[in-house]
């Protein structure tokens, strides 16, 4: 059952880094198109007017769903800073503190998937929407908060499968190394 469950909350999460890449490439074309269609404007003295409203909100929303969804694939990648603290550490002790700085960001995305699916019950009793789309804000912040509970959830199965799977060989080490 654990194996199952880590399988597909890895297949989502790869599926959810994909999607953050696309919607990467759809915030660079909004800038585009929105630098353009504003140096259109600004040629033509106001005489040609292509600018868009909500511009702005689209590459802002684009930027927090990139992230956002980026963050669950990654979780378990690994990190600069504890990699610059971990590089001579045993491969006990590695997989220890791997193990569990990971869990601690599935209890962070547990935290913050809590505070944004709150703020969404609260968007949609007050029928919050965005300044210039118009957009309801409790669906913003549902996507947001699902795709935290994705982070919480990669983030506690890649702990607890460090800290409590099988202790790696110690002769696997030693060839990781070679």
């Amino acid at each position: 059952m654990m194996r199952w469950l880590t399988t597909t909350a890895d297949r989502l999460a790869l599926g959810m880094y994909q999607l953050s890449g696309a919607l990467v490439v759809f915030m660079m074309l909004c800038v585009v198109a929105d630098v353009a269609a504003r140096a259109l404007f600004a040629a033509t003295d106001g005489g040609l007017d292509l600018t868009f409203k909500g511009g702005i909100e689209l590459v802002k929303f684009s930027l927090l769903f990139a992230m956002l969804f980026a963050f669950p694939h990654a979780v378990d990648k690994g990190q600069i800073v504890v990699d610059l603290f971990t590089q001579q550490m045993d491969e006990r002790r590695l997989r220890f503190f791997t193990g569990a700085y990971t869990l601690c960001f599935g209890f962070l995305g547990g935290a913050f998937c809590w505070r944004f699916f709150e703020a969404a019950r609260a968007a949609s009793l007050n029928g919050e929407l965005t300044q210039d789309l118009l957009l309801p804000m409790a669906g913003i912040y549902y996507v947001a908060a699902l795709a935290l509970a994705m982070l919480a959830v990669r983030g506690l199965l890649g702990g607890l499968n460090l800290l409590l799977g099988p202790a790696p060989r110690p002769d696997a080490a030693q060839e990781a190394h070679s």
